[in-house]
């Protein structure tokens, strides 16, 4: 995993794209690739691809076989949410409570519902136009919450479904340290240079 990660950094560099690591742990990397064609240069990369070889430690010449699952996701992004009026139902009410007499008389209060959702707010303040404000932004932060959750969910979904569980079916290619060669099973293409692949060389797959 290791060599195919820095692998991905070198042809990064070599595509002056820039690269900033997230995480490296056992088992687990990630790194932020942007820049100019970024997501084209790794439309490829996405599966499961296959490592073949005799480690050094391994005294009886066995070959050894190792999974390692990519996924190539955008980034998301945190945004502002902007609420078309037609979207809204505002309603002034008068709520009572601790307010005086003016508030409990008069409807300064604000009842708003974002139709798409069903979400509600109601703000009960003794300013009818500042509880207005304050329950559209309330309305904003909740509607902003409940896309990111859902963003969040398929975001997860798309990733397990590029990395498909890491189990051995349905490879995407395979490194043969042996014999020197790359086999891209999709793309079905090959190359006897598995040095230049693990050196950030990947456009000699795509052109083959």
């Amino acid at each position: 995993m290791d060599e195919l990660f820095s692998a991905y950094l070198k042809y990064s560099r070599s595509l002056n794209l820039k690269s900033e690591l997230f995480l490296s742990d056992f088992g687990h990397k990630v790194a932020k690739i942007k820049g100019p064609g970024a997501g084209k240069a790794f439309q490829h990369e996405p599966g499961k691809h296959c490592c073949q070889r005799i480690p050094a430690t391994e005294s009886k010449g066995r070959k050894h076989t190792s999974m390692v699952s990519v996924a190539v996701l955008p980034m998301p992004k945190d945004t502002v949410v902007s609420i078309p009026e037609s979207d809204l139902k505002v309603e002034a009410v008068n709520l009572g409570g601790k307010g005086g007499q003016h508030q409990n008389r008069t409807l300064s209060g604000c009842r708003m519902t974002h139709l798409p959702t069903g979400l509600k707010a109601t703000i009960n303040g003794r300013d009818y136009h500042s509880n207005e404000r304050e329950a559209r932004a309330v309305i904003a932060a909740r509607v902003y919450e409940r896309e990111k959750a859902e963003a969040d969910s398929e975001y997860g979904a798309y990733r397990r479904e590029q990395m498909q569980g890491g189990h051995r079916s349905g490879k995407l290619r395979t490194y043969n340290f042996m014999e020197g060669r790359v086999v891209d099973h999709r793309l079905g293409t090959k190359t006897g240079n598995v040095k230049g692949i693990m050196k950030g060389q990947f456009t000699c797959l795509f052109s083959t």
